[in-house]
């Protein structure tokens, strides 16, 4: 297997070394998300897994003898189940935070009307912000868990396409 197969999409790559390298990528993303990088390098790494992900379809294509074009499509869409992971991984901690600061504000949350009447009001979105705002910690602590909501989601949609990309023939 030729490791340059990884880095730059102007190779081949065998079924063998198309999933090795997923895998591979996999866990250096992991290992990202859990290394603690600064902000900037973080964005950095995950821009490089990315085009590493990018570059290994296109030489699958490649090695299949297909057009290449459709080696964005696995990227593209995986990238979009990274903003839903992430989206549906902070829901529990916004909601949480949301009923315990209305139960805070006298709001009986047992109470199905009451809480759709404070949650409708205007005013107890904006002080609910306004405590968000000033409690950096719950923000970071709701924020951690798109972490790994985001990461499944790239990985999962990457994984169906693996399975695709991996079953196609030589064209003739």
């Amino acid at each position: 297997m030729n490791p340059l197969v990884l880095f730059l999409p102007v190779y081949r790559a065998s079924v063998t070394a198309y999933l090795g390298g997923i895998a591979l990528l996999a866990v250096f993303d992991f290992l990202r998300l859990q290394s603690g990088l600064p902000g900037l390098m973080m964005v950095f790494g995950m821009l490089a897994i990315w085009f590493f992900v990018l570059s290994l379809h296109v030489n699958r294509r490649r090695h299949a003898g297909r057009d290449i074009a459709l080696a964005f499509l696995p990227v593209g869409l995986a990238i979009l189940g990274k903003m839903l992971g992430s989206f549906i991984a902070l829901m529990p901690g916004i909601y949480s935070a949301m009923m315990e600061f209305a139960s805070g504000n006298g709001v009986d949350t047992s109470d199905p009307q009451a809480l759709q009447e404070a949650l409708s009001d205007p005013g107890f979105q904006t002080e609910f912000q306004r405590q968000l705002e000033a409690n950096p910690e719950l923000v970071e602590h709701i924020a951690s868990a798109s972490g790994s909501g985001s990461f499944l989601g790239f990985w999962l949609v990457i994984a169906g396409f693996a399975i695709w990309f991996s079953r196609m023939q030589r064209a003739g």
